[in-house]
């Protein structure tokens, strides 16, 4: 109010602009929320994807290999018992054994590291997509 009782016409306007304001807050609070929401999913995504694809080749990796060593090793058993007898046969399957599982062990160990460029990359497409419209 203005010297003489009369409400001047800017605060007329300031008072009428603030339900768009407080509009315009929440709406870009929204925005940001569910930018941070892509960003954390496009990076969760990959790294979960991977892990997935890992494991069921790690299963079906092993399945073969657990196969294939059963058949080997029975095989070799029959055959040593030729010559040392059944105890002595078996006894030389189980250190077979025992060594295949520590060379697996020792390659588990060494596992490929993946590059950290492809996880920046997936950043780099959610940072650079259009954000959704509003209706």
């Amino acid at each position: 109010m203005n010297g003489y009782g009369r409400v001047r016409r800017d605060d007329n306007l300031a008072s009428a602009d603030w339900p768009s304001l407080l509009t315009r807050v929440f709406h870009d609070l929204a925005r940001i929320v569910q930018t941070e929401i892509r960003l954390f999913q496009a990076g969760l995504e990959p790294i979960l994807s991977n892990m997935v694809d890992r494991l069921l080749a790690s299963m079906a990796a092993l399945m073969a290999f657990a196969a294939m060593g059963i058949c080997l090793l029975a095989s070799i058993v029959v055959f040593l018992n030729r010559w040392l007898g059944w105890s002595g046969s078996l006894a030389a399957g189980g250190g077979l054994c025992f060594v295949a599982g520590l060379a697996s062990l020792w390659i588990a160990k060494q596992g490929p590291s993946k590059p950290k460029a492809q996880l920046d990359r997936s950043f780099e497409e959610v940072i650079a997509s259009p954000e959704p419209r509003s209706t």
